[in-house]
C-alpha cells in the first residue's frame, strides 16, 4: 500500500514538472514572440513604414530653381525655364539591351552610349528617378509617349533648365552648367546622379549658394510602377523645393554690349573695372561662344563649333600675352625708384641701339632729346633701352608684381592665368642658361618672354591711376540679402615725385602721344598704346590700349586688347573709346536723373511765403 503510495505521488510530481517545464516554454516562446512584434512595430516602425511606401508609392524630384544672376541695374544675365526631361526608375530597369534598342530612335542616339547610360543608372543605388537627357523638344515627347508601353522604367517629368538671356554676350563670366560628372560625384557625395552643378564662370565658383535644395513628390504605384487611376496619380509634395540664392553681378551689361560691339569679329579681350571699389563692369572674351547649348546634349556640329580653330571657349581675358609698351610704366617707375633716371632726365632717342653684335630697334626713326614724359607719350623705345641698360630683370619684376602683374587679379573665375614677369632665376631653371642684357632690353618693353593678362592690365593701371592703391578685383556685388564689401586694396608706395612723371606720362599719351583716338574733349584720359610682337613670324603685333579716366580722379580703367591687331593706338585705342563714350554718357544720365529728382523734391518741399509765389510755384 505504501509503495503504490509512492508511486503515485512520484508520477504527480513527474507529471507536475513536465507541465512546469511546458508552460515555462510557451511562456518563454510567447515572450520572444512579443519581443520581436515590438521590435518589428514599435522600434523598427519607421523602416518598414518607409518600405511599404517605397514600395507603393514612386518618388520622384522636384528640381530647385537655380539662384537668378543680375547685372548691377537688375537686367537678366542668368534665370531658368520650365522643361521636360526623359528619366529612368533605376529599381524598374529590367533587360537594358532592349530597352536601348526601342530608346535609339527616340533620342536619336547609338546604341551603345544609351546602353551605358542605362547601365549605370541601374548600377547606382538611387531611389530617385536619374535624367537620361533633358530639355527634350516636343518631337522627342511625342516620339516617347507613342512607345512608353513598351518602356518600363522610362518616364518624362517636368523639369528646369538653365537659360542666358545675353547668350554670347556675357559667356565668359557666367560660365555654364552642365550634368555632374563621375569625378565630380566622387568630390562631392552630397550631390547625386543626374544633378546638374555649375561647370565653368560664376555658375561653378557660386555653385553651392546658386544650386538651391531640390524637392521631392510621391505617386501611388502598383508592383508594376504603374498609377491606379488619375486620381491616385496626382503627385503629393513631400519636400518642396528651395530655390538657390540671388546674385547681383558688378557688371554693368551697357558696357559689356559696347565692349562686346566694339571688338566685333576680332580675336581679343576687353575688360574694364572700377579703380576705387575694384568692380569688374565689364568682362569681354571674342570668339565667344552660347552657354544655353550646354543644358542639352552637346550635337556634333555644336561640338565642332565649340571646339574650332579659334577656341570660344578659350578666355582671352584671363589669358597672359607679351603686354609690349603698356608695360614701359612699370619700366619708368623701376628706373626712378632704382635711381637709374631722374625726373629731370633727358635721353636722346634714336632709331635704336647696339648691344653684344645685336641691334635693338625703335619703331621710329626720329632722333631728338627727350624728356621723360615725352619719352613715355611717344613711347620710344630707344630710351627704354637705356633705362633696360642699367636695371636689373629683378628689379622690374619686382615692381611689376607690386602693381598685380604676374599674380591673381581677384576675380572669382576658375582657370585664371597668372601670365609672366620672368627673371634670371626663371631662365636659368626653364632654359637652363643665364640671362644675358638683351634680355633685358626685351623686358623693359614688354616683349618676349614677358606675358600679362588682360584683367591685370586693367588692374595695373587702376593701380597707377590710384597713385599706389591697387584693386583687387570682383565680380560679386550681392548674393541673396548678403552685400558683398569689397576686397581690401593692396598699397604700393612710389614716391610722389617719381609718380607723378609717370602719370603726366600716361596723360601726354592720349593728349599729345600715341594714344589720341581716345581723347574725350572735357574729360582727361590717361594711358598707354602697345604693339607686342608676336608668333608666329611675320604676323602682326597683339594691339594694347590700357587706360584709366578721369586722370586725376578714376571711375573706370580699361583694358583693350586685339590678338594680331597691329598698332595699339589704331586698333586698339578706338575700343576702349567706345566703352569710355558709354561709360561717361550713362554717368551723365544717371547724374541727370538725380539732379532732376532732387530738383522736384525740392520744390515739393518749399513753402510759398504769399499768394504770388504761391502761383508762381504751381
Amino acid at each position: 500500500m505504501a509503495i503504490e503510495t509512492k508511486k503515485e505521488l512520484f508520477s504527480i510530481d513527474n507529471g507536475y514538472r513536465k507541465m512546469i517545464a511546458v508552460l515555462f516554454l510557451v511562456i518563454f516562446s510567447m515572450s520572444l514572440l512579443m519581443a520581436r512584434l515590438f521590435w518589428l512595430q514599435v522600434t523598427q516602425q519607421d523602416f518598414y513604414k518607409g518600405q511599404a511606401v517605397e514600395n507603393s508609392t514612386r518618388v520622384t524630384f522636384l528640381r530647385a530653381p537655380r539662384g537668378i544672376i543680375y547685372d548691377r541695374h537688375g537686367n537678366l544675365l542668368a534665370t531658368n525655364k520650365q522643361t521636360l526631361s526623359m528619366v529612368a526608375i533605376p529599381r524598374q530597369l529590367d533587360d537594358i539591351d532592349s530597352l536601348a534598342v526601342r530608346l535609339m530612335p527616340i533620342l536619336g542616339l547609338d546604341f551603345e552610349k544609351i546602353r551605358e547610360r542605362l547601365e549605370q543608372i541601374g548600377e547606382s543605388d538611387s531611389v530617385l528617378p536619374v535624367v537620361i537627357e533633358r530639355d527634350l523638344d516636343l518631337n522627342t515627347v511625342s516620339r516617347f509617349f507613342e512607345r512608353k508601353l513598351f518602356l518600363p522604367g522610362i518616364e518624362i517629368l517636368p523639369d528646369i533648365s538653365r537659360s542666358y538671356p545675353q547668350a554670347e554676350l556675357a559667356a565668359h563670366v557666367l560660365g555654364y552648367t552642365g550634368q555632374i560628372t563621375e569625378g565630380q560625384l566622387k568630390r562631392r557625395p552630397e550631390r547625386r546622379m543626374g544633378d546638374v552643378v555649375g561647370q565653368d564662370g560664376i555658375e561653378k565658383i557660386y555653385d553651392v549658394q546658386l544650386r538651391g535644395v531640390d524637392g521631392e513628390q510621391r505617386v501611388r504605384v502598383n508592383a508594376s510602377g504603374q498609377t491606379f487611376s488619375a486620381e491616385t496619380a496626382k503627385p503629393v509634395i513631400t519636400a518642396r523645393p528651395q530655390a538657390g540664392m540671388p546674385m547681383i553681378l558688378s557688371i554693368d551689361l551697357d558696357l559689356q554690349k559696347a565692349a562686346y560691339d566694339a571688338l566685333g569679329t576680332r580675336s581679343g579681350a576687353v575688360v574694364a573695372c572700377d579703380p576705387q571699389t575694384g568692380e569688374v563692369l565689364c568682362l569681354v572674351s571674342r570668339p565667344s561662344f552660347d552657354p544655353n547649348v550646354f543644358t542639352k546634349r552637346i550635337t556634333p556640329a555644336v561640338w565642332k563649333r565649340l571646339n574650332a580653330p579659334d577656341h570660344p571657349l578659350y578666355n582671352r581675358a584671363l589669358s597672359g600675352f607679351p603686354p609690349g609698351s603698356i608695360w614701359k610704366a612699370i619700366t619708368l617707375i623701376a628706373a626712378l625708384e632704382s635711381k637709374v633716371v631722374k625726373p629731370d632726365t633727358k635721353l636722346h632717342v634714336s632709331g635704336g641701339i647696339s648691344l653684344g653684335g645685336f641691334f635693338f630697334g625703335d619703331w621710329t626713326s626720329s632722333s631728338g632729346l627727350f624728356d621723360l614724359v615725352k619719352c613715355l607719350a611717344w613711347s620710344r623705345d630707344s630710351a627704354f633701352y637705356q633705362m633696360g641698360l642699367k636695371l636689373t630683370p629683378e628689379q622690374i619684376k619686382d615692381w611689376g608684381v607690386k602693381f598685380g602683374a604676374g599674380r591673381p587679379t581677384g576675380v572669382e573665375l576658375p582657370h585664371e592665368g597668372m601670365g609672366l614677369v620672368p627673371d634670371s632665376a626663371w631662365k636659368e631653371r626653364v632654359y637652363h642658361e643665364k640671362w644675358y642684357p638683351g634680355n633685358t632690353l626685351h623686358m623693359s618693353i614688354g616683349q618676349t618672354f614677358c606675358q600679362v593678362t588682360p584683367a591685370q592690365a586693367a588692374r595695373i593701371f587702376s593701380g597707377i591711376g590710384m597713385k599706389g592703391k591697387v584693386p583687387n578685383l570682383h565680380f560679386a556685388i550681392k548674393i541673396g540679402q548678403r552685400q558683398i564689401p569689397p576686397p581690401r586694396q593692396e598699397t604700393v608706395k612710389v614716391k610722389p615725385e617719381y609718380l607723378d612723371v609717370v602719370l603726366k606720362g600716361l596723360k601726354a599719351v592720349v593728349a599729345s602721344g600715341t594714344g589720341g583716338a581716345t581723347r574725350l574733349g572735357k574729360i582727361e584720359v590717361a594711358g598707354k598704346t602697345g604693339s607686342a610682337e608676336a608668333p608666329p613670324a611675320g604676323s602682326k603685333t597683339h594691339a594694347w590700349f590700357a587706360c584709366y579716366a578721369p586722370a586725376d580722379n578714376p571711375r573706370i580703367a580699361i583694358c583693350a586688347f586685339v590678338e594680331h591687331g597691329g598698332h595699339g593706338g589704331s586698333t586698339a585705342a578706338p575700343i576702349a573709346r567706345a566703352v569710355l563714350e558709354k561709360f561717361f554718357a550713362i554717368r551723365t544720365a544717371s547724374a541727370t536723373q538725380i539732379t532732376t529728382k532732387k530738383s522736384t523734391i525740392s520744390k515739393r518741399n518749399e513753402k510759398p511765403k504769399n499768394a504770388s509765389q504761391k502761383r508762381l510755384n504751381q
